[in-house]
């Protein structure tokens, strides 16, 4: 089996604030690439399974395809959505720094970074869902 794909092109609008700024093809490309993410967050999240992996539980399923929709939507308003400037470093042009703080370190915690390269909404959502790797939820 492939990947699994929590949200289609035609859920898109009924989760996200704003439509999708490009082709549908370039949209079902990201609703894939967040499906990833959401994998991973959910990866040690105890929930009813179809046959496929898919979640059973309706509400499971909404909040899976809601927190991909949000993942979307926060590239679509960094236009960043391979997350390359979500985890560069200080950028520094003469004595000009920008990214980070003057000492060139990126303080942030492993939530923060995360936080910047998909966004707070879907973190919040599989969260309120009980859904999300305790891993991240304690980072």
């Amino acid at each position: 089996m492939g990947q699994r794909i929590y949200a289609t092109k035609e859920q898109y609008p009924d989760f996200a604030e704003e439509p999708f700024d490009g082709s549908d093809e370039l949209l079902v490309k990201r609703l894939r690439s967040a499906s990833i993410e959401v994998e991973k967050l959910t990866r040690l999240a105890r929930y009813a399974t179809d046959v496929d992996g898919y979640p059973d539980d309706p509400d499971t399923a909404d909040s899976f395809a809601e927190a991909t929709c949000a993942i979307v939507e926060h590239w679509q308003d960094t236009d960043d959505p391979r997350g390359i400037d979500a985890s560069a470093g200080a950028v520094k042009i003469g004595s000009v720094s920008l990214g980070t703080t003057s000492s060139g370190a990126d303080s942030a915690s492993p939530r923060e970074k995360l936080a910047r390269r998909i966004g707070d909404k879907a973190i919040d959502i599989l969260a309120n869902a009980g859904l999300l790797n305790s891993s991240v939820a304690h980072s």
